[in-house]
């Protein structure tokens, strides 16, 4: 199946937006620890335009945006 991933902010420095080849089955979790993204960052995912968990299993063709979780104060 084919992905598409969007990195947003600084999930930039470590993956390029790219369409992928992936097995059936993947999660954004598991794209995530294949992308070698550092676990440190706090990620979220959308998927097709939708806030998904990431163990939520991906499908042929979906676009899948990667951001991290940022906090203030």
């Amino acid at each position: 199946m084919r992905i598409r991933v969007k990195p947003v902010g600084v999930i930039r420095q470590f993956v390029t937006a790219q369409e992928l080849e992936a097995v059936e089955g993947l999660t954004s979790e598991r794209l995530i620890h294949d992308l070698k993204i550092p676990k440190k960052l706090k990620m979220v995912s959308f998927v097709n335009g939708k806030s998904i968990s990431l163990g939520e299993k991906l499908k042929d063709g979906d676009e899948v945006i990667l951001a991290t979780l940022l906090g203030g104060g």
